[in-house]
């Protein structure tokens, strides 16, 4: 398709223009009356689910700071917050979670200002100056293929991160009461942010899947102790953390990974003692 002239393109526009003055319809009362309908349809269906949302309500509770239950649109209001808890695991709301999974898969310290703020940021700005930077007459979506793979990427892309983000493991807890299950995937270490390990209930995307590596228990202490060169593994010693520690994690990998294929290399007397030592007995209360 040949490119049109500054001129061209004026008088193309100046009879379309005309043309549409004399066949089409004015603005009012017809797009006023549209809009008119849209809104009342709009507000219509918010008034419905409230409604809705409203019949579902439980009775009140008769404790001060409780929760009053409600139906599959939620409860009415959820129970006081206890800023003491040990065991809450925070969540976004549902559209942050395409950033919440970015946070976790950037994990490492270096990288979590790339991930939640350059990333975002980029795109963002890719979105904004797209209309400008494509300003080529064609409009067939087969002669548009950087276009149009950026328009069915994108929400790919998003939703792909929302869906993993909802489908992140807790923190704070085991999935298992063996012992080193709660260190494993307690927030101060990370493994559980970045490992899959199916005992811990853990499904970290950023390192290897431990169920598949199965580590013997001398490659587990040996990789948490010193780290690995060029990769996000860290040195756990460096960090702080202690032999005890070091030693319980270690073991409960050996131990449970892969269905425990190789607990034959962990002693298991030195296992339960390091974890005892370490807080972390992991016996189920």
């Amino acid at each position: 398709m040949p490119r049109m002239t500054a001129r061209e393109r004026r008088e193309a526009y100046q009879r379309e223009y005309q043309f549409q003055k004399k066949t089409g319809k004015p603005f009012f009362p017809y797009a006023v009356l549209h809009d008119t309908i849209t809104s009342l349809v709009v507000v219509a269906l918010i008034m419905g689910l409230t409604i809705l949302w409203h019949s579902g309500f439980g009775p009140a509770p008769t404790e001060a700071g409780g929760e009053r239950p409600g139906g599959f649109l939620g409860p009415a209001y959820e129970a006081q917050a206890d800023p003491g808890t040990a065991s809450y695991d925070p969540r976004p709301e549902w559209y942050f979670f395409f950033l919440f999974q970015l946070l976790r898969i950037f994990s490492t310290p270096e990288l979590l200002l790339f991930g939640t703020i350059i990333v975002p940021t980029m795109l963002m700005v890719l979105m904004l100056a797209w209309p400008f930077l494509d300003r080529g007459p064609e409009r067939r979506v087969s002669r548009r293929p950087v276009s149009m793979a950026l328009a069915i990427g994108t929400p790919i892309v998003l939703l792909a991160l929302t869906w993993s983000g909802s489908q992140a493991p807790a923190v704070g807890g085991a999935a298992s009461g063996h012992a080193g299950a709660a260190l494993f995937a307690d927030t101060g270490l990370g493994c559980a942010s970045c490992h899959t390990l199916k005992d811990a209930g853990a499904s970290g995307t950023v390192g290897p899947v431990l169920d598949t590596l199965n580590p013997d228990y001398k490659t587990a202490l040996d990789f948490i102790t010193n780290g690995k060169a060029g990769t996000a593994m860290q040195s756990y010693k460096a960090k702080g953390a202690t032999a005890d520690q070091i030693a319980c994690v270690a073991s409960y990998v050996a131990a449970w990974a892969n269905g425990g294929a190789k607990a034959a290399s962990v002693d298991q007397a030195k296992y339960a003692a390091a974890c005892k030592a370490a807080g972390a007995d992991g016996t189920t209360k």
